[in-house]
C-alpha cells in the first residue's frame, strides 16, 4: 500500500500487531516478522519518529525469538535513519545476539554521550518514564531500577535536591495536573485531548481505540481544534492545537476527515439506577460503580457544552478506568455549578462510600478480598475528587478576589457558592475517620482538628482518636 496509506493509520496497525504478539505459535512468529518488517518500511520518517520508542519496547519479545530476521529492518530504522538517532539514548538494549550487536553498540554510544562522565542516571531515561505507552514506561523504570546506586548518591551527597531527582519525581508522580476553572479554558481542552490520546495509545484493544477516537473526534469538532487559519478552527481551538504535542496532532489529523456514529442513539442509559449506586448490585466491581455513577451524572448535565463534551466521552470512560477517574472531578464541577438540585444525590453517593469503609461487617467470613479492594479504591477516588473540588474553590476564590480593593465582605459567585456549599455538607468527622481507616493519618488529623474547631463541645468524644492520629503523624515525621 505504501507510506501514503500506512502512515495515517499507523496507530491502528500498531495496535493489531501488538495483539498478534500474544500468539506464541512458531508459525505466527514468522508471520509477525514479515508484518513488522513491512510495517516499519512503510512509515514516513515523521511517523516513525513518533512511534519508534513504543515499537522497540513492544517488539522485544519477537526480537528475542527471531533476532536474525528482525535485525535488517531494525538496523535500517535505528542506525541508518538520521532523525531517529537522537532517540537512541531512550532505547532499552535489545537481546544479546551477534546480529543485533551494531544496534546495541549504537544505543550504548548515545547513552554514554548523554551521561558523559557524571555518575547519574541518563536524563533521557526520565522522559520515557512518563510516556503514554505502558511498555515504554516499564522499560524506562526498569532502567532506573538498575541505576539505584547513582540515584541514592544524588539524594545523599548534598543538602540541596539534585535536578535529576527533582525531574524524576516530577515525571513519576505526574505533578502536571493543573486545576482548570471551566471547560471552556485552553488548559482543560489540552488536558482532555491529551488524556484521550493517552487512552488511545495505551490500549491494544481496537474497540477501546475506536471509543477514544470517537471522543477525540467530537471534542475537536466541538471546540474547533484545528490549525490556525483552517475553516472550522476557533481562536481557542487554534491555541489548544499549538499546545498539543506532535504525536497527538498526528493522531487527530485522520480524524478530521473521519465519521464515527454511536450505535446506541442518544447515548443515554434507559436503566434506572439505585441511589446510592455504591453497595448495590450495579456496583459489583470498582469499574462498574465508577462508570455507572459517572454516566448517570453526565445524563443529568443541563449545560449544552458540558453535556456534549462528556457524553462524547462516555464510551471511552466505560472502557478505560484511568480516563473515568480523570474525568470525574470535571464532571462534578459542572454538575455542582449548574444547579443545587442534585447536590444531595452526590452527597449521598460520597457518604455511602465513606460509611461502608467504616462499617464492621457482621459476617466477616463472607467478606471477600475483592470487596475490600473495591471499598478502598472507591474511597481513594472520592477523596481525590473532593481534594480537586477544594483546590478548585481556592483557585476560583483567588480569581474572584484578584484586583478588588477595600475591606468589603467577599461575596462569591453563584458557581463558587454552590461548590463551597456542597463541600460543607460533607461532615469533617466522617472525613477524618475515613482517612484514618485508609491509613492517611495526616489528613485524618487535619479533618478532626477542623471538626473540633467548629464543634468545641465535641472534643471529648474524639480525644482518643485525636491522640492516636497525632501519634502516627509524629512517628511518620521521625522516620
Amino acid at each position: 500500500m505504501g507510506k501514503r496509506y500506512i502512515s495515517p493509520v499507523s496507530r491502528k496497525i500498531l495496535a493489531s500487531l501488538k495483539t498478534a504478539l500474544k500468539l506464541k505459535d512458531e508459525e505466527f512468529y514468522d508471520i509477525g516478522c514479515q508484518a513488522w518488517t513491512n510495517f516499519l518500511y512503510n512509515l514516513d520518517e515523521s511517523t516513525l519518529v513518533g512511534l519508534i520508542e513504543e515499537v522497540v519496547a513492544v517488539m522485544k519479545p519477537l526480537v528475542k525469538k527471531r533476532p536474525e530476521e528482525m535485525a535488517p529492518v531494525l538496523t535500517s530504522v535505528l542506525v541508518e535513519t538520521p532523525s531517529v538517532k537522537e532517540f537512541l539514548a531512550n532505547m532499552p538494549l535489545l537481546p544479546e545476539d551477534d546480529s543485533l550487536s551494531i544496534i546495541n553498540q549504537a544505543i550504548l554510544e548515545h547513552q554514554l554521550k548523554v551521561v558523559g562522565e557524571s555518575e547519574r542516571p541518563p536524563p533521557a531515561t526520565l522522559q520515557p518514564a512518563g510516556h503514554e505507552s505502558v511498555e515504554v514506561r516499564v522499560n524506562a523504570l526498569h532502567r532506573l531500577r538498575h541505576n539505584q546506586p547513582a540515584i541514592h548518591l544524588l539524594t545523599t551527597q548534598s543538602d540541596n535536591v539534585h535536578t535529576t531527582i527533582s525531574e524524576l519525581f516530577t515525571v513519576i508522580l505526574k505533578v502536571l495536573n493543573e486545576i482548570h476553572l471551566n471547560i471552556e479554558s485552553e488548559l482543560f481542552i489540552v488536558q482532555l485531548v491529551t488524556e484521550l490520546g493517552r487512552a488511545f495509545l495505551a490500549d491494544t484493544d481496537a474497540n477501546t481505540q475506536t471509543c477514544a477516537s470517537y471522543a477525540m473526534l467530537e471534542v475537536t469538532r466541538l471546540y474547533g481544534i484545528r490549525e490556525s487559519g483552517s475553516g472550522e478552527a476557533t481562536p481557542i481551538g487554534s491555541q489548544a492545537w499549538e499546545k498539543l504535542p506532535y504525536h497527538l496532532q498526528e493522531i487527530i489529523y485522520p480524524l478530521l476527515t473521519s465519521k464515527y456514529m454511536l450505535s446506541t442513539g442518544n447515548n443515554r442509559s434507559s436503566v434506572t439506577l439505585p441511589s446510592p449506586i455504591f453497595g448495590s448490585d450495579k456496583a459489583k466491581t470498582f469499574q462498574q460503580w465508577l462508570t455507572s455513577w459517572e454516566c448517570s451524572l453526565v445524563d443529568l448535565l443541563q449545560g449544552e457544552r458540558a453535556s456534549q463534551v462528556f457524553s462524547a466521552c462516555k464510551p471511552i470512560l466505560r472502557r478505560d478506568t484511568t480516563t473515568a477517574i480523570y474525568l470525574l472531578p470535571s464532571i462534578l464541577i459542572c454538575m455542582l455549578c449548574e444547579t443545587s438540585d442534585h447536590h444531595q444525590q452526590i452527597t449521598t453517593q460520597v457518604l455511602s462510600v465513606m460509611n461502608q469503609l467504616q462499617e464492621k461487617d457482621k459476617d466477616e467470613a463472607a467478606l471477600s478480598i475483592i470487596s475490600i479492594e473495591i471499598k478502598q479504591l472507591a474511597v481513594e477516588t472520592v477523596f481525590s475528587a473532593l481534594d480537586y473540588l477544594s483546590k478548585w474553590s481556592q483557585k476560583k476564590r483567588q480569581a474572584e478576589t484578584q484586583g478588588k480593593k477595600g475591606r468589603a465582605a467577599f461575596i462569591p459567585s453563584t458557581q463558587l457558592h454552590q461548590v463551597m456549599s456542597f463541600l460543607e455538607k460533607i461532615p469533617a468527622d466522617i472525613l477524618a475517620h475515613t482517612s484514618y481507616k485508609s491509613h492517611a493519618y495526616s489528613p485524618a488529623l487535619m479533618h478532626i482538628e477542623a471538626y473540633i474547631k467548629d464543634n468545641p463541645l465535641q472534643v471529648k468524644e474524639h480525644l482518643l482518636f485525636l491522640q492516636v492520629s497525632e501519634c502516627f503523624v509524629l512517628k511518620s515525621i521521625e522516620r
